[in-house]
């Protein structure tokens, strides 16, 4: 066989092997590539990747911090939101505690983890003086097969259009807590994720 027609039947035989395995799916009105019956949101990857390279979370107050002097999850202000987060859905909510937090201006997001519920991401306002949780825009569980920082940013942004994007860009969504999990059946428990 010649060298060419061997280099065609090659190129071909690669194609109907990754067409055979590999195909693009559409779920809930969005593409994500199935590779083997797997689904990969790649556009999501994507997002994130790009979002990591632009971002600036310089303007924000954060914890943890790199900074101990700057671990200051225990001040007044800190404190009212750890309590406005307590008391929205009792009982299973009095046992909130800071797992991160993140401040612009009299906007917030912290994530909490709870004795019975599952890790939480949780907008915050300030509004009169007090810090007032955002009803609608509250994440918890698994975001499978979507990719998880992008998912959750894009459904806070739906549920709080006034969020800073500042913000929302530099909000840290741990794949341990809200992707996939062991063999693709959801998020990971809270003892297994990291704390």
């Amino acid at each position: 066989m010649k060298r060419h027609v061997a280099a065609i039947v090659a190129v071909l035989t690669a194609i109907l092997v990754i067409d055979s395995h590999v195909d693009w799916v559409r779920q809930d009105g969005m593409p994500l590539l199935a590779v083997n019956g797997q689904r990969v949101d790649v556009l999501g990857w994507t997002a994130e990747q790009w979002l990591a390279l632009r971002r600036d979370c310089t303007s924000l107050s954060q914890w943890p911090t790199d900074s101990p002097a700057e671990n200051n999850r225990d001040s007044p202000n800190a404190q009212a939101m750890l309590t406005a987060i307590q008391q929205h859905s009792l009982p299973d909510s009095q046992s909130a505690r800071w797992l991160q937090l993140q401040q612009l201006g009299d906007w917030s997001v912290a994530e909490v983890a709870f004795d019975t519920l599952k890790p939480t991401l949780v907008v915050l306002h300030l509004q009169d003086g007090r810090w007032q949780v955002q009803d609608q825009a509250v994440w918890s569980g698994s975001t499978a097969p979507w990719h998880s920082g992008d998912f959750v940013r894009r459904y806070l942004r739906q549920q709080a259009p006034d969020l800073p994007q500042a913000l929302l860009d530099c909000i840290s969504v741990d794949p341990a807590r809200y992707g996939t999990g062991p063999g693709g059946l959801g998020p990971v428990p809270p003892a297994e994720g990291r704390p």
